[in-house]
């Protein structure tokens, strides 16, 4: 690396640092967020195989637990009961439940989403930058071929190996960027629609409590 470095064109250089740096942020979002959404799972399978297995789970809502996202559904319906007391038909209930269980649910899938804006744009850009530094190193191995008036193996091989090179970093960046945020847009959905579903049991006790 040290070697290809100094020998490059300062636009290749810039390419491979660019390219480094993108590829590692790509890996401290994956690694940062995988540990945050299996922190997320094991929580909800703990509250999962504590409460949702028992008949009329959400009539005790006393969870001295923490169990990640699932607690602040349980936290919003316990304030929520005051504010329902106001209240005496259930048409006014369900919708006063489902308007601010939405919010949660939105303000939890903005949450888990949160970051992998970082690996869409990596993974979609890091390959035309990889290919603008290829593009780059055929121009300079062309012009140093009519500087020389030599086509031999020797004069070319260097310059488009760099060229081939700059490539393959876009796609060492690209391909598990892409890979991550597909991952995680799938797991993030799953997650928030059993939280939904916790949602839909507590607002059918409370608006009928």
């Amino acid at each position: 690396m040290s070697s290809l470095i100094h020998s490059s064109h300062p636009i290749l250089v810039f390419v491979f640092v660019l390219l480094m740096l993108m590829s590692f942020a790509s890996w401290y979002v994956i690694i940062y967020k995988g540990l945050k959404l299996f922190g997320e799972y094991k929580a909800f399978n703990k509250f999962k195989a504590e409460n949702l297995n028992i008949k009329d789970w959400p009539i005790k809502r006393n969870f001295k637990n923490s169990y990640g996202s699932v607690k602040l559904l349980i936290d919003e319906s316990k304030d929520l009961e005051r504010i329902l007391e106001k209240y005496q038909d259930r048409k006014s209930k369900n919708e006063i439940l489902e308007m601010h269980l939405v919010q949660i649910l939105d303000n939890i899938r903005f949450r888990l989403d949160k970051g992998l804006t970082i690996l869409a744009s990596i993974g979609s850009s890091a390959p035309f930058i990889g290919l603008f530094g290829t593009v780059v190193g055929i121009f300079f191995a062309l012009d140093k071929i009519s500087i020389k008036g030599n086509a031999g193996i020797g004069v070319v091989a260097g310059p488009i190996g760099e060229a081939l090179i700059a490539t393959a970093f876009g796609l060492f960046a690209a391909i598990p960027a892409v890979l991550a945020y597909n991952t995680f847009i799938r797991f993030n959905r799953l997650l928030v629609q059993n939280l939904r579903h916790v949602a839909e049991q507590i607002t059918i006790y409370l608006s009928n409590e």
